[in-house]
């Protein structure tokens, strides 16, 4: 079935790469196999870039990815409607895409898949603006209009562009907003908002123009390559993600194309390493340690969770209907804040709608 969307035969110079670190080819059957063994993660590539951003990616070290991952090829057809079915079988055999597309396209389609198949949708971007003439306005503008999310977070953003929090943006989650200086502050406060997302699309313009050598039209501020790396390995550390769309990007054919393509390589890279690390750590709630902690000033308590192998940090939220409680991921420096009776702006936003 994934034949009829996605084209195998740009991957197959690169099958002596499959043997050699064991990475699963494209697979004809029905459900995404390869010798018996199911794939995890699926590389599907759109547009005239793939194959130097490939040639990058398999000269870099991947003897860590045994059998997860498929590298599928290249979308035949990049309309909306055809790929979301194409994401829908993905998503319904429990395969992670990581699609670099630099259109907007894929992202539609992400959402209209989970729409399909009844998933929530908390939906990440980022971006350095949301301005009505960028992608990442496409994105929002359509996510919106077709009521396929949940809700939509802003990471990355610069202000002198365009400030989400002053835009009339439905569905807007103010405790997933994080600009590029708060960010720059503590990189740290940006995993606990990317651990709650579904889907995320991340616009390799985020990456200012002296760490994006070889790609078109990137401004002077922005993320480092390095942060970057550290974003999507956040991100994909989470196993509540269930798709990646890198979009956003133009290389440069003229001068420095093996750089802007090796650039793209490690995002994939760290991509993957965050992924391989989601499935490997996951741990329920009773094998983590709980931690009270008493808001005088509120008159109420807090009840943090922590995961000590992932070193990860939730709240646990009342849910006085069901009697139980909803965690919500959070970081160790908005508990050590609530032991001080301070609370995050961010967990505060989260707390007045509960």
């Amino acid at each position: 079935m994934l034949a009829n969307w996605i084209d195998p035969s740009p991957v197959k110079q690169f099958h002596k790469n499959y043997k050699k670190y064991k990475i699963t080819p494209y697979s004809e059957s029905k459900s995404l196999e390869f010798n018996g063994v199911p794939s995890k993660i699926a590389i599907i590539g759109q547009g005239v870039f793939t194959r130097n951003i490939r040639e990058a990616f398999y000269s870099l070290d991947l003897e860590s990815f045994i059998v997860d991952i498929a590298d599928l090829g290249d979308i035949r057809n990049n309309d909306v409607s055809l790929m979301t079915a194409a994401y829908k079988e993905l998503f319904l055999q429990n395969i992670f895409p990581i699609v670099i597309d630099s259109s907007t396209n894929t992202s539609l389609a992400f959402a209209n898949a989970l729409k399909n198949i009844k998933k929530e949708t908390n939906f990440g971007i980022v971006s350095p603006t949301t301005h009505k003439s960028s992608n990442s306005y496409n994105i929002y503008s359509n996510l919106i209009d077709g009521d396929k999310v949940n809700s939509l977070s802003f990471l990355a953003y610069q202000k002198h562009y365009a400030n989400p929090s002053n835009q009339t943006i439905p569905k807007l989650d103010l405790s997933g907003l994080l600009s590029l200086g708060k960010l720059r502050d503590d990189i740290r406060e940006a995993e606990p908002i990317l651990r709650n997302q579904n889907l995320l699309a991340f616009d390799i313009k985020s990456i200012k123009a002296s760490n994006a050598i070889g790609l078109k039209n990137h401004k002077n501020n922005g993320l480092t390559a390095e942060e970057a790396c550290q974003l999507l390995q956040y991100a994909t550390s989470s196993s509540n993600l269930r798709g990646l769309h890198l979009y956003g990007f133009e290389l440069n054919t003229t001068q420095n194309t093996e750089v802007g393509a090796e650039l793209i390589a490690c995002l994939i890279w760290y991509s993957l390493i965050g992924n391989l690390k989601s499935r490997r750590n996951q741990q329920l709630k009773n094998e983590m340690t709980n931690y009270i902690v008493d808001l005088d000033s509120y008159g109420h308590q807090l009840y943090f969770w922590k995961n000590e192998k992932s070193e990860q940090w939730w709240v646990e939220i009342p849910d006085l209907e069901n009697n139980s409680g909803k965690l919500i991921p959070c970081s160790e420096k908005e508990y050590l804040l609530a032991k001080e009776n301070k609370i995050s702006d961010r967990l505060f936003n989260i707390l007045a709608h509960y």
